[in-house]
């Protein structure tokens, strides 16, 4: 063929140096995202855009350039147009957050092992959510909300030996976390075309109770995978779950029946848009807001109200926040006219006045507990169908708090609040684009420094003028950290448990250990010596080596 045409000099050496682009790009994404802030999801969409650009030349070439027979140029032509669809008939992208491609697995490769089979649980009244005991971890990022467990210390010596599997099993999708009280742990799930608050034994991993109703989320990209997302909350007996599209429950801890319940969508003004996945099962998401990905926001209990992140197109009906009496579920109050992201509320005292902290789409917030009025607000950038906010708003002095987010646009900043004559004024204490890239996580902090994955690597700042002390790349992807004394436990995108000293001078890694398969963006959640770990796919107990102390 090549004689009676021409060599293909400027495709093969355009291949070769796209090529030598990649290889380096992907080896200094460190370097990459020190200089221009660009994390390791971005240099895989232009990776894959490279990609098809070289295809796309090579196209041209062989039809325009080659000089070859109009037979040879159709057959070759035809041979680059199949590569990509062929490959992407045999593998499938197994996206960690995003456009962020792990890996890539055969089609065939799928988890087929049964779900614990709610129809044959045997529903009773003998749960016992209401006893508490100090080992609970009953809400998001644990009894403190903020990611820290104090009542307890790892022992790392020889940590990766000392580790137990209790239980493993599968476990339905979505990105729920666990949360525990009194050796039962409850998480959100989808089955089907069900989704579910599933109660189970945390010694054994049987299953207790099981609550659904008929929904099924699904972003109109698909890229956030299927499934609730949001952690539930358990108080006084009794389990608050929101789910992906807007229904909101009030269970009775013992059996998992229903207290009282509303459709969010009703009260905010929410359409619900449908399609169907790749199992042919209807899908559900918001058709009139900006919250792409579901609602993620957990539960947060003030006196006697259950406090929900709200959101809702532009308009009468939409409101930032919305509390509900914890025994009745009637609405108390709805304020602020924010859209909502993916971060949940939090209750803090700061610059001496309680109040509600929560990052919402466009804004950071604080608001009245007794009746959701705006006390003051701070722009951030963030689009809640793009660039989002997902990152926990937490204080980190007596009059401070700490916003941190993932994305090109995002990093960290620590603001000042202060009231005068009843005049809430904010400020920017630092801000940097540089550090504390959260993107599906937030920072725990300790002793003046916040520790956390900062666009997929692991990263050290100190508070008081935002300096990076340590950044070290892994395989962490978007996985999650949680701080126990003062040892950082770092659950992997992929299912590595890495066991990190807290140590702001340097990265100290003490121990690691593969725990379960599938995509790992839950939250961890620690009750007493048992960390219960899950993705989409499977969930695990695993016995730590720990060190009880009192507080």
């Amino acid at each position: 063929m090549l004689r009676r045409g021409r060599f293909p000099v400027y495709p093969i050496v355009a291949t070769v140096l796209t090529s030598l682009v990649i290889v380096l790009s992907h080896r200094f994404v460190s370097e990459i995202e020190d200089a221009i802030h660009l994390g390791l999801d971005v240099i895989m969409m232009a990776t894959l855009a490279l990609v098809f650009s070289l295809l796309l030349m090579w196209l041209v070439w062989f039809l325009f350039r080659s000089r070859w027979t109009w037979r040879n140029r159709l057959i070759a032509s035809t041979v680059v147009i199949l590569l990509p669809v062929v490959f992407f008939r045999v593998f499938r992208p197994i996206h960690g957050g995003d456009t962020n491609v792990m890996r890539f697995e055969p089609v065939w490769n799928v988890n087929s092992a049964a779900l614990p089979d709610a129809s044959q649980t045997k529903v009773s009244a003998d749960v016992d959510l209401l006893t508490e005991t100090n080992e609970d971890f009953p809400r998001f990022l644990g009894a403190s909300q903020d990611g820290h467990v104090e009542n307890v210390d790892i022992d790392t010596t020889d940590f990766s030996k000392k580790i137990r599997v209790v239980w493993k099993q599968p476990v339905g999708a979505g990105w729920s976390g666990f949360v525990v009280r009194n050796g039962y742990a409850v998480t959100m799930e989808q089955r089907a075309e069900r989704e579910c608050v599933t109660c189970y034994e945390v010694a054994t991993g049987t299953l207790k109770w099981i609550y659904e109703h008929s929904a099924r989320h699904l972003d109109t990209m698909q890229l956030g995978r299927t499934g609730p997302r949001s952690t539930p909350t358990i108080h006084a007996g009794k389990v608050y779950a929101v789910g992906a599209v807007g229904d909101l429950v009030c269970l009775n801890g013992s059996d998992g029946s229903v207290v009282w319940k509303h459709n969010l969508n009703e009260i905010l003004g929410i359409t619900l848009g449908e399609s169907r996945d790749s199992e042919g099962l209807v899908t559900l998401h918001e058709s009139n807001t900006t919250l792409a990905w579901g609602r993620s926001a957990a539960p947060l209990i003030v006196d006697n109200t259950v406090v929900i992140a709200g959101g809702g197109p532009a308009g009468p009906l939409r409101a930032t926040l919305l509390a509900f009496d914890l025994s009745t579920g009637a609405l108390q109050w709805k304020n602020g006219s924010e859209m909502i992201a993916y971060g949940s509320p939090i209750l803090a005292n700061v610059s001496g006045t309680r109040q509600i902290l929560l990052t919402a789409e466009t804004q950071v917030m604080g608001f009245e507990p007794a009746t959701g009025k705006v006390l003051w607000s701070f722009a951030r950038p963030g689009q809640s169908d793009g660039a989002a906010n997902t990152s926990q708003a937490q204080p980190v002095s007596d009059s401070d708090i700490l916003v941190s987010k993932g994305y090109p646009d995002g990093g960290g900043d620590r603001i000042h609040l202060e009231q005068k004559a009843g005049v809430w004024s904010a400020t920017s204490v630092w801000n940097s684009s540089r550090v504390l890239k959260t993107k599906l996580t937030s920072p725990v902090i300790l002793e003046g420094h916040a520790y956390c994955i900062s666009n997929g690597f692991m990263e050290c700042v100190r508070l008081s003028d935002g300096e990076q002390r340590w950044k070290r790349r892994g395989r962490f992807g978007h996985g999650q950290v949680l701080l126990v004394g003062k040892t950082l436990l770092v659950h992997s995108e992929e299912g590595e448990l890495f066991v990190l000293e807290a140590n702001p001078n340097e990265y100290r890694e003490l121990g690691l250990v593969k725990t379960i398969s599938g995509v790992c963006w839950n939250n961890l959640c620690l009750t007493g010596k048992y960390l219960m770990v899950r993705s989409e796919i499977e969930a695990a107990c695993l016995e730590l080596p720990v060190i009880s102390r009192e507080l």
